[in-house]
């Protein structure tokens, strides 16, 4: 209500965000285990043979909010989906137009509720604490602090959650979306150490607004810190227009912060790649 009354935000920010993306040629990767960031939420893992998504999206948000840079590569040109890894029911991180696009027939998992959403496709739904071994893929539900709603009628009737994800003994952290809370302390005491954290540090503009469900960069440092990562990546950023801040902000004052605390951190843009 309050962008829609100022519009100060859309004549603030371009059409386009000046962020830098590479368009991903998966000839160049094709065989080798990688993580790519793809833009807002949406991480590609191929890993020991196999290829896990995270909160894929690659267009419109809902057919409504544009996405302000282009997607690094269309879902169509990814190499078949063994899994879908989906935080929870908002129209940004569960998309159903791209969820049909994507090759292969990837298993879904969602947090408890957010299966109806699906209507039935064989997706599995996780509790929190809850786990599934998935062609040799370890998947714990995690709590966040978060919400999760689609419509008029369903706020929070399902859950909305974090993963871990060990492969072969490698153990990731996917934040999903979240708020700052304790429980990244319990989480790393339960579950941690984590080879790798995927933190969400954008859409944290108003801190009024937005504190208790999206962690600005230091927050997610902290989070990182938390969970005894060896190495902490920011998400949830560059894509979307959802906070005040500006888009090229929250990567770098997650840098910066992480430097200053001694925590090995790095920085994707949009079709970045590495090897973990």
């Amino acid at each position: 209500m309050k962008w829609k009354a100022s519009r100060l935000v859309e004549r603030r920010f371009p059409r386009r965000f000046s962020i830098p993306v590479k368009k991903l040629e998966f000839d160049k990767i094709a065989g080798r285990e990688v993580l790519c960031f793809l833009g807002h939420n949406t991480v590609w893992l191929s890993l020991k043979g196999k290829s896990i998504l995270f909160d894929p999206i690659f267009g419109t948000i809902g057919g409504v909010m544009r996405r302000r840079i282009p997607a690094p590569i269309l879902p169509e040109e990814l190499p078949p989906v063994d899994l879908v890894l989906v935080s929870h029911a908002h129209r940004d991180h569960l998309d159903l137009p791209s969820l049909k696009r994507l090759p292969g027939s990837p298993r879904i998992v969602l947090p408890l509720g957010a299966g109806r959403y699906l209507r039935g496709n064989g997706s599995l739904e996780l509790d929190w604490l809850s786990e599934s071994l998935i062609s040799g893929v370890r998947v714990v539900s995690l709590p966040v602090q978060h919400w999760a709603q689609r419509g008029l009628f369903d706020y929070n009737t399902s859950l909305w959650t974090g993963y871990l994800v060990e492969i072969d003994g490698l153990r990731l952290f996917f934040g999903g979306d979240t708020g700052y809370f304790e429980g990244f302390k319990e989480i790393g005491e339960e579950f941690g150490p984590f080879d790798l954290a995927l933190l969400p540090c954008g859409a944290y503009e108003p801190r009024s607004l937005m504190a208790p469900f999206h962690m600005n960069p230091e927050e997610a440092v902290q989070a990182a810190l938390d969970l005894k990562a060896r190495l902490a990546i920011p998400i949830h950023w560059g894509a979307y227009l959802l906070g005040d801040e500006p888009p090229h902000e929250p990567p770098q004052r997650f840098l910066e912060e992480a430097r200053s605390r001694g925590l090995p951190a790095r920085v994707l843009y949009p079709g970045d790649f590495f090897e973990p």
